[in-house]
């Protein structure tokens, strides 16, 4: 059956209604029910707004009762939507599209998933239940079993909030509510989890606890309050209750930088400021200033130090 191709402003035109010439719609049927306020859209149904194209089975136009312009097209049974600029393409599939064409947003529901690939390999890759992609402030918002894929890495969230620059480079990813953020044998947790791509900076706020893997015999554990790491680097920052256990080793403080060696770049030093405490063996030490490396295994404490040893007996025992 030969598709029928509408464009909007010379079918409105005909029904008393008024709207863009550049927005186009192709399909195999089509019927208009005024009392619905709907236009209904059967087979192959393919859609052209300014750069962005939409597919999918069938599909349904949402006429604004009072101004008899269309406001919305949902594109039902498995959609597929794709933006181009420049080297990057934009994909958005769901179970149902919905598209504003008055804020020119997209919202995906049900199994929704948006790639943005460069030379055809995806950059970054957002899977979750709905998904809302608003081409104006150029980010995507998702919800609801939030999963990332981006480079290397591995997110997840309740809420996930990505921001891209007009040519689809990553600028921003933002994830809110029980975040994760997995890279390689690496693993962070907190309430909240940004990653500024630009300065390949990652901070994380909120009860967050950070699993460093240099590998299984040196295992580096982080609890805090706040956290920051930077990429280029390699240094971490925690402060507020801060906790960090290596092997026997426990020690705590306000403040603490962790340091990559040089040779290997492994993190592999950790410095605490404000008053702090060690635990080694039943032993602990208080001081101003710690200093601890894995490997060799040793510590520092400097600036007020005090010792506690436990369970000492006499020499007349």
């Amino acid at each position: 059956m030969k598709k029928i191709i509408i464009l909007l402003c010379i079918l409105f035109s005909t029904i008393g209604f008024a709207f863009a010439t550049d927005l186009t719609i192709e399909s195999e049927k089509q019927n208009f029910s005024e009392q619905a306020h709907k236009i209904f859209l059967e087979g192959g149904v393919k859609v052209k707004f300014g750069d962005i194209h939409l597919f999918s089975p069938r599909a349904e136009v949402d006429i604004d009762s009072e101004t008899k312009k269309a406001k919305t097209v949902n594109f039902l049974d498995n959609a597929y939507s794709y933006q181009v600029k420049g080297k990057k393409k934009q994909e958005v599939k769901a179970q149902i599209i919905e598209m504003s064409l008055l804020n020119k947003t997209i919202t995906a529901k049900g199994n929704a998933q948006s790639t943005i690939t460069e030379n055809q390999k995806p950059t970054i890759i957002v899977t979750a239940d709905i998904q809302e992609y608003n081409d104006k402030t150029n980010s995507v918002k998702a919800t609801g079993g939030v999963i990332v894929y981006y480079k290397d890495t591995q997110a997840f969230g309740e809420t996930g909030i990505v921001d891209v620059t007009k040519n689809n480079d990553i600028k921003r990813i933002q994830l809110i509510g029980n975040a994760s953020v997995k890279q390689k044998d690496n693993k962070i947790t907190a309430h909240r989890i940004n990653y500024d791509a630009v300065r390949e900076e990652a901070t994380a706020t909120g009860n967050v606890f950070t699993d460093i893997n240099n590998d299984e015999k040196s295992k580096i554990k982080v609890w805090s309050n706040f956290q920051m790491y930077n990429k280029k680097s390699n240094i971490m920052v925690a402060s507020g209750h801060t906790i960090i256990k290596y092997k026997e080793y426990t020690a705590t403080g306000p403040k603490a930088s962790v340091f990559p060696d040089k040779k290997t770049n492994k993190l592999n030093e950790v410095v605490f400021v404000g008053r702090s405490k060690i635990e080694q063996e039943g032993r602990t030490i208080e001081a101003d200033r710690i200093q601890l490396t894995m490997e060799p295994k040793n510590f520092s404490a400097e600036g007020n130090v005090r010792t506690y040893i436990p369970n000492v007996q006499s020499a007349e025992e």
